[in-house]
């Protein structure tokens, strides 16, 4: 007999049963749970998964875009984000070039796409350029990206200097005129420093500052006696051009610096669609987007930056320049530089994302940006405190990859920024990879499902990319990304995948998120959290146990949005912590002391974990020098999960219906286990996101007043367990005798769609991957093949009250379950087993398996095969040579087919209430 919870947990088996109410005249509360419920089985179309819609190379037709939006839709997506952008690879220039971005020709398209998406109810989208980041060929170098550059020379006194002084060394590929120079530069500043050896400044008052001096052209100073080292500022363009521009399309990034700037690139944008903000509503168009903030490495400028930092810090920064050229301030060079970059934090934040944002509300759109990195290893050059970048926005958007050799995942920092911001909801560019054709939708559903416990409840898949049939399969595809699109092998399998996707973002909308702790992450600038990317599991506090969430907060939520009241750390929005950290950090203002002195005059529990870093020990705090544990402990702050930390993550959100818990298998196995949770006293319910089923469960509470539950979930599974105070009946199963299991062997037919290199069919006496076949033909085949067995089953069987479940056992990677002729499901994650009974009759009973495997196994065979012979057309080259050792790996063959054991078992049960 197998136990209870086996049914409860891992069949994948029931019809749905509507809840049915108990109360006939339902209250609010129970309407809202209602809702809640019926949109968990169906979600809405706002919480449907979008994609960046590559249209590559600018290379796109009337019907195509028809087809795609067409597709999306009836797969289950909601969104689509208009995505001008080279293809990278177009060997022969065979795979289509388009017209510049934002010409006669792409407006008409963009404009009939954002029709298209009206008549669809899809929701769309345009990032705010061809490539990224923000730019184009309308930019000017007056209002192009800016940087400080110098240039410095010897004088030695006493003289009367009168001279020209050398031109400082520019980029490359800074826009020049006729005669070498920038067509855009600005003079800063000259400056006189009394030389030494060791390029240090005794005193501020021994820079001289000469700007009246020179005139452009020429200096004339009177030298004092000794050797000087002259040094002149300019502000001129860093000349950097739009990253992967279609073809026709490159142009100068903005000035990020520069309000201005942002708010022409962005009215250049809409009049050119024939946008105004009358007719915005009905243009289709719903929001812009920025990319990731990747600049050149470079002292970035605009030409109001000494007013801009007086503003910011209230001295001149002039005499300061000489640290942007190797000299030594007195003091040191350090208090200056962290002062500059927060005030060009600071500035980027204001003139490009609260400023694009303002600018767009005026026209009804939002604005969603990757404000908020990655930095460090990946980028050095994103400037921003990240938390106040994405806190600016719209919507914030983070991104995460499929084993990225930096195990890029930056969903956490997205997330907090999202809640201490009152922001809703958090994005995440998603699924991004450079392994081609390889991953199926159970490969991608670990990543996605850490990326849910750690806050993300958007998605925008890494990518969609414009599908045209003359490029034949997989197609025309962009250099990066997990190719879901219609030239997918698995396309037509995909609305299960995306309904999964669908009811998570849904569920994780719903109400606030629950943590128990505000981690206030310092004062500086850049920052990011994790300071570097490359953690392979979830990123967490030192002294955090697993059970406890936090939030990261930063000084701007902390100083301007942060109260007490009852004890608890509270926000404008109701969002609530319990304790506030002040982790060991030298970078913390005096005016952040000063609020923690009043909070904790307030009544709030704020741990120091460094006493000696309160500026004269003015804070008293009953939490010094502790681990968050230890001070968790000492407050008597239960942990909201308990269960095992190397095999189960979750998060969670409550509303004024209903605790959601979020809980997901982190391994590979099937797991059992023992589970606690901080909600008690109240109906508990599970929600199965693969297959939409909702159960009544039963626990039991554990003598510290929490519910305690056993949880059985399939490989990498997930579910929704619901506290509420709702009453319903719901199914819920239990054995109730032995089952009766039995193994369907061989002969298999195996049959295969024609021109597709494998024979029409095969005989399999016993199931194995098709790369172990013999033939050539089977072992690189890529696409849908299909299994038949003829099965028979008992009058006994059909009339006793059982499931009689189909379990596919082991599947590589999608499988269509049909039975005399009907489908009764598809399968695209653990457990591969689903109720066929309603399909069944007495007697012999046709059964057909359909499995489809990935792209990857016949670009390896192709890799044989002289050209005109290759089955598979593609613009991506073959690859040959391994990234690197974590996924990013040369073509080869993937286990593919039906594994099994392929079983049926009849499965006796009686519902309970």
């Amino acid at each position: 007999m197998k136990p209870v919870y086996f049914i409860l947990f891992s069949l994948s088996v029931l019809s749905y049963t509507v809840a049915k109410k108990l109360n006939p005249a339902p209250n609010k509360i129970t309407k809202d749970f209602q809702k809640l419920s019926d949109e968990f089985i169906h979600p809405p179309s706002s919480s449907r998964p979008g994609a960046y819609w590559c249209w590559l190379n600018g290379d796109v037709t009337n019907a195509s875009i028809t087809h795609d939006l067409e597709e999306m839709k009836a797969k289950g997506m909601g969104r689509a984000e208009i995505w001008d952008v080279a293809a990278m690879y177009n060997p022969g220039k065979a795979y289509g070039t388009g017209p510049e971005f934002l010409g006669q020709q792409s407006v008409k398209s963009i404009q009939y796409a954002l029709s298209e998406g009206k008549r669809l109810g899809i929701k769309m989208g345009l990032i705010g350029s061809s490539g990224w980041n923000a730019g184009g060929s309308w930019v000017k170098p007056g209002w192009a990206a800016k940087a400080l550059y110098y240039s410095e020379c010897k004088v030695k006194g006493p003289l009367l200097f009168s001279d020209t002084l050398p031109f400082p060394s520019v980029p490359a590929q800074c826009p020049k005129d006729k005669n070498g120079r920038p067509v855009y530069y600005k003079e800063v500043a000259v400056l006189a420093i009394p030389d030494n050896k060791d390029r240090k400044i005794v005193s501020l008052n021994d820079v001289r500052i000469l700007n009246k001096n020179f005139n452009g052209k020429i200096l004339k100073w009177e030298i004092p006696t000794g050797n000087w080292t002259l040094l002149r500022f300019i502000c001129s363009n860093t000349g950097q051009h739009l990253i992967v521009p279609s073809p026709n399309s490159n142009g100068l990034f903005i000035d990020f610096l520069d309000p201005d700037a942002t708010k022409k690139h962005l009215k250049y944008m809409l009049d050119r669609l024939g946008i105004t903000t009358d007719n915005a509503e009905k243009s289709g168009l719903t929001y812009l987007s920025f990319d990731s903030m990747e600049l050149d490495e470079a002292t970035s400028w605009t030409d109001s930056m000494d007013s801009i930092f007086h503003d910011h810090n209230g001295y001149d920064i002039l005499p300061y320049l000489p640290a942007f050229a190797r000299w030594n301030l007195p003091g040191g060079n350090d208090e200056f530089l962290s002062q500059f970059k927060k005030t060009v934090s600071d500035q980027l934040i204001l003139s490009h994302y609260i400023t694009g944002r303002k600018f767009l509300a005026r026209y009804g759109i939002q604005l969603v940006a990757e404000a908020g990195g990655p930095g460090p290893p990946i980028w050095n050059s994103c400037p921003v405190e990240a938390l106040k970048a994405l806190g600016n926005v719209s919507v914030p958007r983070g991104e995460f990859w499929i084993r990225n050799r930096y195990n890029i995942f930056l969903v956490k920092e997205i997330a907090s920024a999202s809640h201490i911001y009152g922001l809703h909801l958090t994005d995440a560019e998603s699924f991004t990879t450079w392994r081609r054709w390889k991953d199926a939708p159970h490969d991608l559903k670990p990543y996605v499902d850490r990326a849910f416990c750690e806050g993300l409840n958007s998605i925008t898949m890494h990518a969609f990319a414009n599908t045209r049939p003359e490029f034949g399969f997989p197609g025309r595809a962009y250099h990066a990304g997990s190719d879901i699109n219609p030239t997918t092998t698995w396309w037509e399998d995909a609305k299960p995948f995306m309904d999964y996707l669908s009811r998570c973002s849904y569920m994780l909308r719903q109400g606030q998120s629950v943590a128990d702790i505000a981690y206030y992450y310092g004062d500086k600038a850049p920052h990011f959290f994790p300071e570097l990317q490359g953690s392979p599991d979830r990123t967490g506090l030192i002294g955090l146990s697993f059970g406890y969430d936090f939030d990261l907060i930063n000084t701007d939520v902390l100083l301007n949005r942060m109260t007490v009241s009852r004890g608890k750390l509270i926000l404008p929005d109701g969002l609530n912590y319990k304790l506030l950290v002040i982790p060991d950090k030298k970078d913390i203002p005096i005016a952040v002391w000063k609020k923690i002195e009043r909070l904790i005059a307030g009544g709030a529990h704020v741990l120091i974990q460094n006493s000696s870093s309160i500026p004269q020990h003015s804070i008293s705090s009953d939490l010094v020098n502790v681990s968050i544990d230890a001070a968790l402990r000492k407050l008597s702050i239960a942990k909201d999960f308990t269960g095992d930390a190397d095999k189960l993550d979750f998060i969670h959100r409550k509303t004024d219906i209903a605790d959601i818990y979020f809980v997901r298998n982190k391994t590979d196995q099937n797991i059992v286990e023992d589970c606690q949770f901080r909600s008690t006293g109240k109906q508990v319910e599970f929600w199965d996101p693969v297959t939409r089923q909702q159960y009544l469960i039963k626990t039991s509470e554990t003598s510290e007043g929490k519910a305690k539950l056993k949880l059985q979930l399939p490989p990498n599974g997930s579910c929704f367990i619901i506290f509420s105070s709702q009453r319903r009946q719901l199914p819920g199963y239990y054995v109730a005798g032995s089952n009766s299991v039995t193994q369907i062997k061989g002969p298999w037919t195996l049959s295969f769609p024609r021109h597709r290199g494998a024979p029409d069919s095969v005989k399999l006496d016993t199931l194995i991957s098709w790369t172990d076949y013999p033939d050539s033909g089977v072992k690189y085949f890529s696409g849908t093949a299909t299994y038949k067995k003829n099965i028979a089953i008992s009058s006994a069987t059909i009339k006793m009250d059982s499931l009689v479940v189909l379990d596919l056992g082991n599947v590589r990677d999608v499988a269509e379950v049909i039975v005399n002729g009907r489908s009764s499901g598809i399968l695209w994650t653990y457990p591969f087993k689903l109720n066929i009974k309603s399909y069944l009759k007495p007697g012999e009973n046709i059964v057909e398996i359909k499995i489809t495997n990935m792209w990857v196994n016949r670009l390896t065979g192709d890799m044989n095969l002289p050209k005109g012979k290759k089955f598979c057309q593609t613009n991506v080259p073959d690859i040959t040579q391994d990234r690197s050792p974590v996924g990013d790996e040369k073509y080869h063959v993937q286990p593919s087919g039906l594994f099994g054991p392929v079983t049926i078992e009849a499965i006796q049960y009686k519902s309970i209430r």
